[in-house]
């Protein structure tokens, strides 16, 4: 683990660090839209911010992975060979590491701002803190000891962000989520449009929530029951179609890689747990 904590630091400062910078841009984009006199309720706007969190930040955080680890090597080997050290020289690097991936962000792939609260000085600023606090939190990570349940809860918990663009899609946009799945919902009997609602939000948001709690409390019961049902629908699915004759579709590979993620998780956990004496 001595080895293995410093990449793993590295995803969770960068993932903490999207979490801290998505909302800048979708308040920046709200607060204009508010300017122009678009409505923009309660409900929209955590839609928005929510859904930048997941989906631009995707983007984001593979952008800053590449940014934290360059910035984070040249601080290590300044801590190394220097004076130099300690929280702030990380912070710092974290900062300095945001500023220079805003910028080759525009220059060299999408000569455009990507970032709407990067188009201002003051979304600039809290794009650098963002960076600083991101940094600030590696140090904290890489100063501590760490077992191998660091690791777990970090791909506990990215394995939760990623389902979180599924749940985002069935609370907020279903008609588009029941078409990436088949259904035309306009077409749809009411009984049959609630039905789909109903149970398919149901299964997104109690899978995210299992996996949740799989991370909190790290007790394997959850990742099992979160991968079991993924199993299930995708063995289910393969039932439907050679045993019924449905349709034939792909979605059971998604389905079996959504539930071997979390039962990897939770087989690892139980057995470092079973050879842990009482």
């Amino acid at each position: 683990m001595r080895i293995a904590k410093y990449p793993f630091a590295v995803l969770s400062a960068a993932l903490f660090t999207v979490m801290l910078m998505t909302p800048i841009s979708s308040l920046s984009n709200l607060i204009w839209l508010a300017s122009v006199d678009m409505p923009v309720g309660l409900i929209s706007s955590l839609e928005v911010i929510l859904f930048d969190f997941q989906r631009l930040g995707i983007a984001l955080f593979g952008v800053i992975i590449i940014g934290f680890t360059v910035a984070f090597t040249i601080a290590g080997l300044i801590s190394k060979y220097s004076s130099l050290g300690g929280k702030y020289l990380y912070a710092v690097a974290g900062s300095v590491a945001i500023g220079v991936a805003l910028v080759l962000m525009v220059e060299l792939l999408f000569q455009t701002q990507l970032l709407g609260g990067n188009r201002t000085l003051i979304g600039k600023v809290l794009h650098w803190g963002a960076g600083f606090l991101g940094g600030y939190f590696y140090f904290k990570l890489i100063s501590e000891e760490k077992n191998f349940t660091f690791i777990i809860r970090f791909l506990g918990i990215f394995y939760a962000y990623f389902l979180l663009g599924l749940v985002l899609n069935w609370v907020f946009t279903p008609i588009i989520a029941a078409a990436d799945f088949g259904f035309v919902f306009n077409e749809l009997t009411s009984d049959a449009q609630n039905a789909l609602l109903r149970d398919f939000t149901s299964f997104f948001v109690a899978t995210f929530l299992f996996s949740i709690l799989g991370v909190i409390t790290l007790n394997p019961v959850w990742f099992f029951s979160t991968g079991m049902i993924y199993i299930g629908a995708g063995v289910f699915n393969l039932v439907a179609i050679y045993a019924h004759g449905t349709g034939f579709n792909q979605i059971f590979i998604g389905e079996f890689v959504l539930g071997s993620w979390p039962i990897a998780l939770g087989l690892v956990l139980y057995l470092k747990q079973k050879k842990t004496p009482e």
